[in-house]
């Protein structure tokens, strides 16, 4: 089934209740309760104008997120029992209908299905808006490393723009994993020095103290090697930002140079 048609199929892609024309829901539910009568075979009410008003007036008060679509589906559910049990159609009746409509299992799945297709509608940034913001990332970098502050979490992020776009020369990565160790450690005494929390300073300390053993023995395991690659990328860019602003480069025309090999290798990817 397509996008189009799952959107289509779902009727929470529908106005609620609130949003809804009155008169619309007043007449699906008229139609929907006369139904419900017809098949239990039950006497219809003299005045049925007051039930139909009434049951209309608790949707919209009680429970603004109902579709119209859903209104027949809820009673034809309730009156064959699949909300519990029920004691002739009065107006409880119908809003006891609605309330295990509401939190079945089947209405939840339709709102796990909306929110799932309402994420892949999002719009994939193009590749020149993918530049754009990476490109955004290493002048904010940038104006850290001239201020004398720490890249924080966007160094990796930076780092893979950067090298992707070849401006990492192969003399920054050189030896840099020996580097990144004994930063690791530091990192890792800082982080505990300013832990005000004991169990988590407990959990901190025994991390550095295994970190210690598997260096002593060079068996660093799989999750302390990626610690280290993330140091030394941050070490890289840290290193390569500094000659750029010693240099006095024009970081931005710079990058900017790069913006057509990018384009180009982004299509050739299909990105």
């Amino acid at each position: 089934m397509s996008q189009l048609a799952k959107i289509e199929n779902n009727p929470l892609f529908q106005p609620n209740a609130l949003n809804s024309v009155k008169e619309d829901l007043f007449k699906t539910v008229n139609v929907s309760i006369a139904k419900c009568f017809a098949d239990l075979n039950f006497k219809v009410p003299d005045d049925p104008g007051y039930l139909v008003n009434e049951v209309t007036d608790s949707i919209m008060e009680r429970f603004p997120s109902m579709r119209i679509a859903e209104v027949p589906v809820a009673f034809a559910n309730g009156i064959r029992g699949k909300y519990g049990e029920y004691f002739g159609l009065c107006v409880v009746s119908f809003e006891q209908f609605i309330q295990g409509y509401l939190d079945s299992d089947a209405r939840v799945k339709l709102v796990e299905d909306r929110n799932r297709l309402l994420t892949e509608q999002k719009t994939e940034p193009t590749p020149d808006e993918k530049f754009n913001t990476a490109r955004q990332l290493v002048m904010d970098a940038y104006e850290k490393v001239k201020a004398g502050k720490p890249i924080g979490i966007t160094a990796t992020t930076v780092y893979l723009f950067l090298n992707s776009i070849g401006l990492i020369g192969a003399d920054y990565k050189k030896g840099i994993m020996q580097d990144a160790i004994p930063q690791l450690i530091k990192d890792k005494e800082i982080e505990i020095a300013l832990c005000t929390n004991l169990v988590r300073r407990r959990q901190l300390n025994a991390s550095l103290e295994m970190l210690n053993q598997n260096i002593a023995k060079d068996i660093l395991t799989k999750e302390q090697h990626d610690e280290c690659k993330r140091v030394a990328k941050r070490l890289v860019i840290t290193n390569w930002l500094r000659d750029a602003m010693l240099n006095d480069a024009d970081l931005p025309a710079l990058i900017e140079q790069q913006r057509s090999p990018y384009l180009q290798n982004s299509r050739k990817s299909g990105v």
